[in-house]
């Protein structure tokens, strides 16, 4: 029996410091990006299983269980040693971007429906609850047909609103997917009820695949929905003049290309803000490796299309016009490397446009996955206020 204990505790050790191992290092492969990404964004779990281990260990006389349960909670503590930085980073990019007092600058109701602390462990838990939020949700309402199929929404609005209430500002919101999968909401319905109880209409919509249109045929469909938007904004509740969009990933390239080229013919699809999470900025340099689905969606390789690459980067769009845009991206993201919102950051400052970088050091991609993750908490305090800002600016 002895023996028994001593392996298992043993073997419980290396599987703790393997977790640890797993949160401190950068993306190693594509079977184990979600499991880093979830180690990293509940540190809790892997350290409380390290502390128990080395706990057990230490009772039990067992050397090695002992070491490396401590090793394994110390190592996944990485994010946590983070946190007080990374938020006063995020904080002073904020101030840098909007001025020291920007909060003074926002509608005192809508300030006091954004996330009050940048983290709870009561979010952390319930986040993930949808029956928590008092919202309204209407699906696959049709916004655009196309040849290939109908184009989708799902429209959540804030259940609290009384009937006199005046129009709310609009959301739209783009799914990440390689331009290749994925659909509107997805997992990301709590994030949009969240959005939704702070005040806003959210639309969250479909746009096509690289499998049934090439670019910018994604971006045509983003420019659509604005459009119908502003069209039916009476129906909707909505306001036309306060419209922002938001994306992930893919969905990211395509509401920041669509915010920074609204111009000329297309000028009616100008909307308030923008914000981009994990989002390549640049096509000729969107991670390590050519990904085979940019090259389906430009048509071509680099070498033979360079100039489409180049014109489908929202770096090359960057300009005095843009909107004020906010950027989060993972700084351990294997997919698309954190240079892309780095660079966007460095040019659209460089243009004078209101812009702000928020960093998750611990973060990977599609970090903001899983509903109250330590990055997602984070990051969502802030979207809270840019949003606030933005949308419901004092006059």
């Amino acid at each position: 029996m002895h023996y028994v204990l001593r392996y298992g505790l043993s073997a419980l050790g290396l599987t703790s410091a393997g977790m640890g191992l797993l949160s401190l290092m950068p993306r190693l492969s594509a079977r184990t990006w979600l499991t880093q990404m979830a180690l990293s964004e509940f540190p809790a779990l892997p350290i409380g299983v390290g502390g128990l281990v080395a706990w057990a260990g230490w009772r039990a006389h067992v050397q090695s269980a002992f070491m490396f349960g401590a090793a394994g909670a110390l190592m996944s503590a990485h994010p946590l040693r983070h946190v007080r930085n990374a938020h006063r980073n995020m904080k002073a990019e904020m101030q840098a971007m909007l001025g020291r007092r920007y909060e003074t600058q926002i509608q005192h109701a809508a300030l006091a429906r954004c996330q009050k602390y940048p983290w709870s462990l009561r979010r952390t838990f319930n986040a993930h609850r949808v029956g928590q939020y008092k919202v309204t949700v209407d699906r696959d309402v049709v916004y655009c047909e196309r040849p290939t199929r109908a184009l989708k929404a799902d429209i959540y609005r804030p259940a609290w609103v009384a009937p006199d209430h005046g129009p709310l500002p609009a959301i739209i919101v783009l799914h990440p997917g390689a331009w290749s999968s994925g659909d509107k909401s997805w997992v990301f319905t709590p994030h949009d009820m969240t959005l939704a109880q702070s005040g806003y209409v959210v639309i969250d919509i479909q746009y096509r695949f690289i499998n049934e249109t090439g670019w910018p045929g994604q971006m045509d469909d983003c420019r659509e929905a604005i459009r119908w938007v502003r069209r039916n904004a009476a129906q909707l509740g909505v306001d036309p003049k306060r419209i922002a969009l938001l994306g992930r990933s893919s969905g990211g390239h395509v509401a920041l290309s669509t915010a920074f080229r609204a111009t000329g013919e297309h000028a009616d699809t100008r909307v308030s803000a923008v914000i981009g999470i994990y989002a390549p900025s640049n096509l000729t340099m969107v991670g390590e490796k050519v990904d085979p689905r940019v090259e389906k969606l430009m048509g071509g390789d680099l070498d033979a299309a360079p100039e489409q690459y180049i014109d489908a980067s929202p770096i090359t769009h960057a300009g005095p016009e843009c909107p004020p845009t906010l950027l989060v991206h993972g700084q351990k993201d294997g997919l698309v490397y954190a240079i892309n919102s780095e660079m966007l950051r460095w040019t659209l400052r460089r243009h004078g446009v209101p812009v702000a970088l928020l960093r998750i050091p611990w973060g990977h991609h599609a970090f903001d996955g899983p509903p109250g993750g330590l990055g997602t908490q984070l990051a969502q305090y802030h979207i809270d206020r840019f949003l606030a800002w933005s949308l419901y600016h004092e006059q």
